[in-house]
């Protein structure tokens, strides 16, 4: 009995309790919380996120830099807008709704390009780390990094966390063309000779092999090497090996025999291509520079302060030696010279047009995707990679670009 009274004279008190912990408070004003993407170029459309906007569009009245944004959407808790004609810079964004008006989020408009850069997934899905055959983004990726065009005008990839070399056909088929996935091999970037055989380096095992498309065999032609990372063939069809942890770059004969050392490159070489003059390039791995290797095997700095640095720049127009650079794993040149490559640790891809005596050195470095790691399809800046390692110019208007760890390829066109 007295139990029971005590719970009943306890019970108001609980039930009191409960009914005060149900009360919420209501944010009735305008609020803004963030604007997505953060930099852009007038006519591109952002998300303004907030509360307390209006659902009709003509309610929402929105300036950017003191000129009006036209809302497409509306909604209570986020509008989408069109940016405003703006000069480059960084400008305050205000809002007048029924519910107030509030200036405190901004918007960083940039120098408009001379191209346009749009960027789409064409193979792989992102972060799903399988290697499986298929087409398109049916088909998925390990740890993309090399990408080549063949002499048919397929691409061919390697798959280093699946220890694969892969093709993709002009309707994206996707398809495993060697699988050393069960011999302990650690597939890495690899490039054409003139014959039309495959290159490519087993990195686990210090060594350099040959594949060859008209019989499906795969040999080992050198063996001994430490890291090597991928290879470059010169017009005379001479083989290029960079062997990372020896720093120095290999030399073979266009069969793959008599190995010398071509040149030393003390901060480790990394990936190589050749450019248009003959020399052979190279990003390094602890350098914080690109490095030009003249026939003779002469170094020559093009591109890089050679500091290690916490946010990437360009560094001054018409001095690349002046730009932060971080890791160079990506390297290419179009038909007209100008270098694009991309920078794993800065995840972006930059563009090095040289000047008019064609020298790197002297030329005018620009980021052209990306610098956010993420993931993001888009337009130039707008574009987020997460560590970008393989490129390739497939044509003056079209590159190629192996998202490494999103697991995916992307295809740039140029406009």
């Amino acid at each position: 009995m007295k139990k029971s009274l005590y719970i009943a004279l306890l019970l108001p008190v609980v039930l009191t309790s409960c009914k005060e912990d149900k009360y919420t408070a209501r944010v009735t004003g305008l609020r803004l919380v963030s604007v997505d993407p953060k930099n852009g170029y007038p006519g591109d459309l952002v998300t303004l996120l907030g509360r307390n906007f209006s659902t009709d569009p003509a309610e929402d009245i929105v300036t950017i830099g003191g000129v009006r944004a036209q809302v497409l959407e509306a909604y209570k808790d986020r509008l989408l807008l069109i940016l405003p004609e703006n000069e480059p810079g960084q400008y305050p964004i205000a809002v007048t709704a029924p519910s107030g008006s509030l200036e405190g989020l901004s918007v960083n408009y940039l120098k408009t390009p001379d191209h346009e850069y749009l960027v789409t997934t064409v193979v792989g899905q992102q972060g799903v780390r399988t290697c499986v055959d298929g087409v398109g983004t049916g088909a998925s990726t390990y740890l993309p990094t090399g990408i080549n065009k063949a002499p048919d005008g397929t691409l061919w990839f390697t798959d280093r966390g699946g220890n694969r070399v892969r093709r993709i056909a002009p309707d994206l088929t996707v398809t495993t063309v060697v699988d050393a996935s069960a011999s302990g091999a650690a597939v890495w970037q690899g490039c054409f000779d003139a014959a039309g055989n495959y290159w490519f380096n087993d990195k686990a095992n210090g060594t350099l092999k040959r594949y060859n498309p008209a019989d499906g065999k795969t040999v080992a032609v050198a063996t001994g090497m430490k890291s090597p990372m991928n290879v470059a063939v010169d017009a005379a069809g001479n083989i290029y090996v960079p062997a990372r942890d020896e720093k120095v770059v290999y030399r073979f004969d266009k069969d793959g025999g008599n190995k010398t050392v071509f040149a030393e490159v003390p901060d480790g070489p990394a990936y190589i291509t050749f450019d248009p003059q003959g020399n052979l390039v190279s990003g390094t791995q602890n350098g914080y520079k690109i490095v030009s290797i003249a026939p003779d095997g002469t170094l020559r700095t093009i591109v890089g302060d050679g500091v290690k640095g916490d946010e990437a720049s360009d560094g001054l127009e018409g001095d690349p030696l002046t730009a932060t650079i971080g890791s160079a794993q990506g390297i290419d040149f179009d038909s007209k010279g100008v270098m694009y490559f991309t920078d794993m640790k800065f995840h972006n891809v930059r563009r090095l047009v040289p000047d008019a005596s064609g020298d790197y050195a002297k030329g005018t470095l620009e980021t052209i995707m990306g610098g956010v790691k993420g993931y993001a399809d888009g337009k130039g800046l707008n574009v987020k990679f997460n560590e970008p390692d393989g490129l390739l110019v497939y044509d003056d208007n079209t590159l190629y670009v192996c998202d490494a760890q999103n697991c995916l390829i992307r295809k740039v066109n140029i406009r």
